[in-house]
């Protein structure tokens, strides 16, 4: 498989899963409530490495013929292994100047550090970019600086305001554009959400981070360390994640591997199991 790009259709619509790099975690940076021999026993269980959890960074675009979508924009350079959007874009034959439309889950920087150039300008100069008013208004207050790590709030200010004038603040869940929609699932961030992608009959979710890692789906009552708001991200995946199951949709998490961190998600007692499109 491509580690740049994996391409698949959804009905009528071109649907591009675009890998920006990959990131090396320690353990307990994961869970904020399970001690580390547990969340490491979990791993070796399915045969993966204890010293670290490693996680691709994904991102999504989508033709549907009448717009060029990209959802979420890349960590930029983050951390040494990260920054790749751009190159898997022209590697898949994707022009950046033609995206029309960009959604934002929310403004961790790993979703909005590749959002401007070294000039200090957005990279996708045609854009017009969709984030809830919650998430904005969130990182433009002092809640924001209560709350999360000081380097966290200068990054997603950097990145959000030279967007000011080309941004809708969305107030509810609904369609952005045709056959494109925004589900509000707030606890990772205030105002994080979710985009549904549909068209003939098939639909696919991408759920930024409503959940980080596949052993948070197994095991809901471990809970991710950057939730900023533990019990509505609680209630927010417990609500996504039976109907994404109920419906067979497809599913992409930005940090569920393997890439291209496509699959679908089955209901297993009280969580839910993750079976990537290569198992499938």
């Amino acid at each position: 498989m491509n580690d740049k790009y994996y391409r698949c259709r959804l009905g009528e619509y071109e649907c591009v899963s675009l890998c920006d790099g990959s990131v090396d975690y320690p353990v307990e940076s994961f869970f904020a409530n399970v001690p580390v021999e547990q969340a490491q026993e979990a791993l070796r269980q399915r045969g993966l490495p204890v010293e670290h959890i490693t996680t691709p960074y994904t991102y999504l675009y989508v033709d549907t013929g009448e717009h060029r979508l990209l959802v979420d924009m890349g960590a930029g350079d983050l951390r040494p292994t990260t920054g790749n959007l751009v190159q898997s874009m022209r590697a898949a034959g994707i022009d950046p100047a033609e995206i029309d439309a960009v959604a934002i889950t929310h403004a961790h920087p790993d979703h909005v550090g590749g959002t401007l150039d070294e000039q200090g300008e957005p990279i996708y100069a045609n854009a017009h970019y969709f984030i809830s008013k919650v998430e904005w208004d969130f990182w433009c207050s002092e809640d924001a600086e209560a709350q999360v790590p000081p380097h966290f709030v200068t990054f997603a200010r950097t990145n959000l305001e030279p967007l000011r004038e080309r941004v809708t603040l969305l107030e509810e869940e609904g369609e952005i554009l045709p056959g494109v929609g925004v589900l509000l699932c707030p606890g990772h961030t205030p105002g994080h959400m979710a985009v549904s992608i549909s068209s003939g009959g098939e639909r696919l979710l991408y759920i930024g981070d409503t959940v980080l890692y596949p052993l948070h789906l197994e095991h809901p009552d471990w809970l991710p360390v950057y939730d900023v708001l533990p019990d509505p991200a609680a209630q927010s995946k417990q609500r996504i994640f039976d109907r994404v199951a109920e419906e067979g949709c497809w599913v992409m998490g930005q940090h569920f591997p393997p890439f291209p961190s496509l699959g679908l998600v089955v209901k297993r007692g009280q969580g839910w199991r993750w079976q990537p499109v290569a198992a499938i």
